[in-house]
Parts: structure tokens; sequence; C-alpha cells
């Protein structure tokens, strides 16, 4: 982690702090990061910054006690099982903290640019994106008016049904690290179709996020892939 990243990082932790100190006491809180008290009042004024451990430390708590459960609260399903991510995905604040909470993972691997497709995931990618400070490039489920050179890609579903998504073809270049992203991992369909839309621009998959997998879908596609795939809570 460069020093610029890992000062953002720490500063991150902070906010997640004065979070925690909402729902629980200094006391509970020096109990579980093993920090007295007076230190965690100084972090949370804002008088000191905490270190990369104790930062990391924090960010664990703070996705345990509290943003698991947020997320899951947030998470609507229908009688028919489908899956609704939108009041986690359109909460700018909760999917930055949420972005954060998994940011060493996403680091781990080169990234140059970050592909999603339209429309659920594009809050994911910038979110990515702004982060690590890197560009954005969306697929399509139609041509766009304006862009006469494509590149296209057929999505085939689980029930042999599929369709045709578009990609400019200057948007992804020969030989970048692309990373995947996506507000839910369902069948795979989507993340297939993107890593062959890379393969047609001879660009490379460096690694594949979601919001949520289902029924670990994202063990199944690292499997198949053999590309890391993350994701943020998983559903059965």
């Amino acid at each position: 982690m460069k020093k610029a990243e890992e000062l953002n990082y720490r500063l991150y932790s902070v906010e997640a702090l004065r979070i925690l100190k909402r729902i629980m006491s200094y006391d509970k809180l020096s109990s579980m990061l093993n920090i007295p008290p007076t230190a965690l009042s100084r972090y949370v004024n804002g008088h000191v910054i905490p270190s990369l451990e104790t930062a990391r430390s924090i960010l664990n708590i703070f996705k345990r006690e509290y943003l698991i459960k947020e997320v899951n609260n947030r998470i609507v399903v229908d009688e028919f099982g489908a899956v609704d991510s939108s009041m986690i995905i359109y909460d700018p604040v909760l999917l930055k903290h949420l972005i954060i909470s998994e940011y060493e993972k996403i680091n781990s691997v080169k990234i140059d640019k970050v592909l999603t497709l339209e429309t659920d995931g594009v809050p994911v990618a910038y979110q990515i994106a702004s982060m690590l400070g890197k560009e954005v490039a969306v697929a399509r489920k139609a041509k766009k008016l304006g862009i006469r050179d494509f590149l296209e890609i057929k999505q085939v579903f689980e029930s042999g049904t599929y369709r045709y998504i578009y990609i400019s073809r200057n948007a992804i270049k020969k030989g970048e690290y692309v990373f995947l992203t996506d507000d839910i991992i369902r069948t795979g369909a989507t993340i297939r179709a993107l890593v062959n839309l890379c393969k047609e621009a001879k660009a490379n998959v460096s690694g594949i996020f979601a919001v949520i997998s289902l029924k670990k879908m994202h063990t199944k596609l690292e499997d198949e892939l053999g590309i890391p795939v993350n994701s943020f809570i998983e559903l059965q």
C-alpha cells in the first residue's frame, strides 16, 4: 500500500470508529480492540490517526458489528426469490464504507480500469474506481448512439436464452489489467460475458468483485475462471 493510500485507509477507519461509537460504548470498543478508551476518544475526535494495524482492526470490527448487519437489513427478496440490492448500491455513503471494508482485497491485484455492465453495477464500479484513481468502462445492453465501433459479445443465460452486450472498442485497451464489478453474482452469466469482452479486447482480467454472491457463485467462478473473485456478503 502506497503512503497516500495508507493514510486514506487510516482516515477511513476513523469514520468507521465514529459510526461504531454511535452504537456502542467506549468501554465495549476498548475491550474489542484492546485499546484504552482515552486513545479511542483521541481517534474519534481527530487528535490522533490510528496506525495501519489499528485501522485494520477497526475496519474488521466495523464490518462485523455494523456493515454486515446493515447490508442484510437492506437486502430485499421477493416471493419468487429475486434479490434486490438497490437500497445498498444507491446509498453512496453505505456503499463507500462497504468498498473500504474490502479495500485491501481489491487493491491486491493490478488494476488499470474498472469494468461493469449497466445498470446496477455502475455505482459499485464508480466507488471502486474513485477510491483507486482509475477510469470506468461500462458495457451496455444496446449500442450507444454516436459510437460506431463496438466490441460485441453474446451473454448466455442458464435458461439457454441470450442477448448481446456492447462496448466501445476504445473503452478497453490491449494489455490493460481490468477489474470486473457487479452488484450481484447470480448465475455468473454477466461476469462470463465481461470476461469474454476483455478477451476480445486482448486485455487481462485481474480480479472480480460483487457486493452479493448467491449460492457460493463467487467461489464457483473463481475455480472456473482462475481469477480472484470476492464478494462482500454471500446469500444461500
